[in-house]
């Protein structure tokens, strides 16, 4: 299995919160929250993308996706494409990672705002914080949402192993 399959896993089972091997609406259902809070923001980014992915992927149309529909998914709407050709569903979710970080509004995620999300999530690994400057592909401090789409495009079509990935999946965790 690539690593690009093996991230894509991750994320799946994240979702799966019914440990049931699928992404269906048992796992949509757990993924509402209080309106108007963080975990609210957090949990339309989980259903966007369940959504999503329940729409492009499910291929023999059972209202569940499977890790290998999941990844064919990938395949066939990511890998080989740019950036600009990221599925409509995965530039919302990045759109609400990217606002969940940004605390103060101001179109830019700095080094404190990227590692307070970090904390809120209760990622505490060291590499996690260490995936800033691996963000910032202009190294001027901070994160755009070009970033993020950069690095979400990386996420799912990277070959290599060493892909900044916490950032994502930090979205994703409860």
């Amino acid at each position: 299995m690539g690593a690009y399959q093996t991230r894509a896993f991750r994320l799946f089972d994240l979702i799966d919160t019914s440990r049931n091997g699928y992404i269906d609406y048992e796992d949509l259902q757990r993924a509402v929250a209080d309106p108007g809070s963080a975990e609210d923001q957090r949990a339309r980014i989980v259903r966007t993308f369940i959504a999503g992915v329940a729409k492009a992927a499910d291929s023999d149309k059972d209202t569940r996706v499977t890790k290998t529909e999941m990844i064919s998914c990938v395949e066939r709407t990511m890998v080989g494409k740019s950036v600009s050709g990221l599925p409509g569903y995965v530039r919302e979710v990045t759109a609400g990672v990217f606002a969940l970080m940004d605390a103060d509004g101001n179109g830019k995620i700095g080094k404190s705002e990227f590692e307070k999300y970090l904390k809120s999530r209760n990622v505490t690994d060291p590499a996690a914080t260490a995936e800033f400057a691996r963000l910032d592909r202009d190294g001027d401090g901070s994160l755009t949402p070009e970033d993020l789409d950069h690095a979400m495009h990386r996420f799912f079509t990277a070959p290599e192993n060493d892909v900044p990935e916490h950032w994502l999946l930090a979205a994703f965790s409860a």
